[in-house]
């Protein structure tokens, strides 16, 4: 490909430092999955795992809360559009079935208990996709506690009546990595969007 001299990697030990750390990385991934996500890894320098990670667990409970509310215009520039679609669908199909979601106002109904790295998809570069664009899947371990309320009895549905359950997915978010550098500011953050819930 087209001069510009070798692409940079990101640091073998920095990649390998991130898979040996079960709170990063899906301890759980078969030697395959984790021999992708390595390479995978290695082909986003500017990736910074943990501060993505962390940022993964605050959105949670955010992109939920803002779904269960039917918060529209808060949930637009957190997902991508064809994700706000599907949980309007979702949350559509709830009311025509006479179900709502009640949420305590302390957000203390969903707890993220773990956010690993299980999948990462380096994008291929084309005249709309820009260079280190990717997806990278995450997979929760959450603690929740909310109700689903049945309106026409107005009572709680059994298992989502106020009980812990344990609730594990996989959410696929889409961003840009740029290698440090470039783009020069600092404090220029990728723009993570949720891109889908596996």
């Amino acid at each position: 490909g087209g001069g510009g001299g070798p692409s940079r990697l990101a640091p073998n030990e920095l990649v390998t430092a991130w898979m040996d750390d079960p709170s990063l990385v899906s301890p759980s991934l078969s030697l395959w999955r984790r021999s992708e996500l390595f390479l995978s890894l290695r082909l986003l320098p500017g990736l910074n795992l943990k501060e993505f990670l962390r940022g993964a667990a605050v959105a949670y409970p955010v992109v939920c809360s803002a779904m269960y509310t039917r918060d529209w215009d808060a949930l637009a520039p957190l997902v991508a559009p064809r994700c706000l679609e599907a949980m309007q669908e979702a949350m559509d199909g709830m009311a025509e079935v006479g179900q709502r979601v009640s949420l305590a106002p302390d957000g203390s109904d969903l707890t993220v208990l773990s956010a690993t790295l299980a999948r990462a998809q380096v994008l291929q570069t084309s005249d709309e996709v820009p260079q280190g664009s990717c997806l990278l899947h995450v997979k929760y371990t959450v603690r929740e506690t909310y109700s689903i309320i049945d309106c026409h009895s107005n009572a709680p549905m059994p298992p989502f009546d106020g009980s812990v359950r344990e609730q594990e997915s996989t959410w696929v978010f889409e961003g840009i990595v740029r290698p440090e550098g470039e783009g020069d500011r600092e404090e220029e953050e990728p723009d993570w969007k949720v891109h889908g819930i596996v």
